[in-house]
This record gives C-alpha cells, structure tokens and sequence, in this order.
C-alpha cells in the first residue's frame, strides 16, 4: 500500500459509515467487485500467523451477508462469456476468489459457499499442488513459529548469530526473516538446515496445500480453478521473460492437469509494475496465454481491459461495509485526479 493511499485509509473507513453502499455504487458507476481472500480460520495457522490477519469464519459470513444485500453473485465463466462475447452484465454483481489454494479452500470455505449458493475461484501456485513445496513467505512464518515458541535459549543465540553475520546487527529476529525477498529465499532453506527444522515434514504433517483430488473434487462441485504463478514470485522484481514463463507455464499445468476449457491468472503479491508488453504477449490474439488476469490494487480500472483489479478483505480488523465503502471513496477522491485507473 502506497504512503499517501495508507494514509487516507486511516480516517476513510469511519467517513465510510455515513454513506449507504448503494449511493456509492451509484456515484462511481462500479457495479462489479471482486474481492478475493487466502483463507478462512477459527483456528491460528502457523504458516500465516506471522504474515497477515485471517478472517474466521463469523466475519466471513458476515461479509458474505454484505456482498449478497448488495450484489449478486458471479462466475468466472459468465464474465468470460461476457467479455469474449462483449455482452455487458447488468446489475450489480461480485465475483469470489482465494489465492494459493490452500487446504481450508476445500475443508472451511467451499461447504460454506455451496450452503449459500455462492461460486467462487481458486487460484493455485502449480508447484506447491499436493503439497510438493511451501511458499518461501509461509516458511518465514513457520520460522517465525519456531523461533518465539519453540526454540532453547541457545538454538535462538545460533540463530540471533548467524542472521547478525549475513545481515548486520542490533535488528529483531522476525524483522530479519520478514525482509528476505524471493530472489533470497534459498536463505530460509539454510536457516532451517541451521537449527534442524524440516519444512518437509511440516508440508507432510500439516498438508496445507489442496491435493489434485480435493482440486477435482472441486471442480465437479462447480468450483472454478486459475493459476497464480509457478512459486508466488514476485512479478516487480523478476525480468518480463520469467513474468510470462511463469504465468503461461503454471497455467498450462493447472489447465492441462485438470482438463479445464478456461484460462485465467492471478498475479501473486501485486501486478504494481507489470508492463503493457507483457499483456501483450499475455493476450496475442493468435496464441493468447490467458482469457482473463486479475491482480490486487483494490477499487480500480486498469488500461488493460482484461485484467481486472480485486480487492483484499483479510489483514485488517475493518468490517466488509466499511472496507467497501473506503474502497468507494477513495475511488471517487482518486477520480478528479484522473488517477482512478492504472496506465500501464
């Protein structure tokens, strides 16, 4: 979140509570949201404690409450047909998705859902299906885990030592694993090597990951599925070949895996510096690489028409009302500066 952005979304949501939804619709004319999610918890999760705030599942049907008042629900595949067929949706509509396909996906969120009639989309990280891999960002977590709940004084000294070797001193032990990048993540590897803590193990404990059965099994209970890159690498801070290596190879996977007829992506982290070039390539006519995209910029129109942006409803204590209604507002203030749509 930009400076001036964080900002303003600190008075916005309590401004946000004197205007109905349906005004704001209204004045913005932006009738279609897409909010989207990781997962859904009453539990704590050790690989996203240290990360984000997750939505239990009491918010999450409150949320869902909201979104119904005030929108009907969307599938994938109609705003494809819209789009490819360029037949408008009318109406107010909202369209669900969750990224890194996540085991709650199938055990928390999808009975939830199908209860209440709702469709929604599952973007996987082809390499992290079955549990073959972890995030190098849920392993800072797992580290983090480890190291405020776990560790011996002396385990946490060879850590505190080692990381004030290869990073410099007087800085916090979490702080540290927070900022390794994904062009350094063979780092968490040797930490873990360091103090004999077995990400394999957790993987094959825990099983956070959805299996190709749950992925299925999902699917033939009307479920949608996208890609969401190879390993969650950062698309800003990777060159544009890797960018389109990455989508067009975990979209192949994920299609050809699951026999899907559809292909769409999600961009992992942000699509904040991903240039027109690359959606180019990503939409060339004669050989395109995805139907739709979808990245995480929040209320915005984006320069290229089908990418679509969505907006985050975890990390935060705000109700959906009051995250929507900050969504509208900033929208409408970034509007008489021409800056409610991105230029790529």
């Amino acid at each position: 979140m930009g400076k001036t952005r964080s900002i303003v979304f600190r008075f916005l949501p309590f401004v946000s509570e004197n205007f109905p939804l349906q005004l704001l619709i209204r004045l913005t004319g932006q009738k279609i949201i897409f909010p989207f999610y990781h997962l859904i918890s009453d539990e704590k999760v050790p690989h996203i404690n240290h990360l984000y705030k997750v939505r239990n599942t009491k918010e999450f049907a409150s949320d869902l409450d909201l979104f119904l008042k005030h929108y009907k629900p969307l599938d994938l595949k109609e705003l494809i047909e819209s789009y490819h067929k360029d037949i408008p949706l009318k109406g107010n509509h909202f369209l669900l998705s969750f990224d890194d396909g996540l085991r709650e996906f199938h055990d928390i969120i999808a009975p939830f859902l199908l209860r209440k009639g709702i469709p929604a989309t599952c973007f996987l990280n082809s390499r992290f299906i079955d549990n073959r891999d972890l995030f190098y960002r849920y392993k800072v977590s797992l580290m983090i885990e480890w190291y405020e709940n776990e560790a011996s004084p002396i385990e946490k000294a060879k850590l505190e030592q080692w990381l004030s070797a290869q990073f410099g001193g007087g800085k916090k032990v979490p702080d540290v694993l927070k900022n390794i990048q994904y062009k350094d993540k063979k780092i968490l590897d040797e930490i873990a090597a360091l103090v004999g803590y077995n990400f394999g193990q957790y993987l094959e404990k825990q099983r956070p990951y959805l299996t190709s059965l749950q992925v299925q099994e999902l699917i033939e209970q009307g479920f949608t599925f996208g890609a969401h890159s190879i390993d969650h690498s950062e698309y800003r801070f990777i060159s544009e070949e890797e960018q389109i290596r990455q989508t067009n190879q975990s979209i192949d996977e994920i299609c050809q895996r699951f026999h899907l007829d559809y292909r769409v992506f999600s961009f992992p982290f942000t699509d904040y510096g991903v240039q027109k070039s690359f959606f180019n390539t990503i939409f060339n006519p004669g050989s395109p690489v995805a139907d739709l995209t979808f990245g995480g910029a929040g209320l915005k129109k984006d320069s290229i028409e089908r990418n679509f942006q969505r907006i985050p409803f975890e990390g935060t204590l705000l109700t959906a009302k009051q995250i929507l209604g900050t969504e509208y507002l900033y929208y409408m203030m970034k509007s008489m500066i021409g800056k409610n749509k991105i230029k790529r």
